[in-house]
């Protein structure tokens, strides 16, 4: 299954640009990759629908908005750098249960994950 990713500004689209041609999960060199998971319960059962926008730490423009899939999960490239991923949207009959934003430093070859819990109906 592909990941989506709604570009929501011209940084954004210049992040997605950099990615080889066709190629959306393809890492640049230099790039590593930020995570964001959802999930409820004790068991952290996914959560899918949840919207996360992606911005610099120093609070800049969003770069990107990812929604988490079937598995509760969504992982996009991104250049080095320190990265906020933030809650935007809860899928019907869920509540944020955890706090709505984590900061992440994204670095060649690794996959910081950003995780969210929700309670759900």
């Amino acid at each position: 299954m592909r990941n989506t990713l709604l570009v929501t500004s011209v940084l954004g689209a210049a992040l997605v640009a950099m990615l080889p041609a066709g190629a959306a999960g393809a890492q640049a060199p230099g790039d590593g990759s930020l995570k964001v998971q959802a999930s409820t319960g004790t068991d952290q059962i996914p959560v899918t629908g949840v919207a996360v926008g992606i911005t610099t730490c120093s609070a800049g423009p969003v770069l990107a908005t990812v929604t988490t899939g079937r598995d509760g999960t969504v992982t996009q490239n991104f250049p080095n750098g320190c990265y906020q991923a933030q809650v935007t949207s809860v899928p019907s009959g869920c509540e944020l249960a955890s706090i709505a934003y984590v900061q992440v430093d994204v670095a060649p070859g690794t996959t910081p994950v950003a995780s969210f819990q929700f309670r759900c109906a």
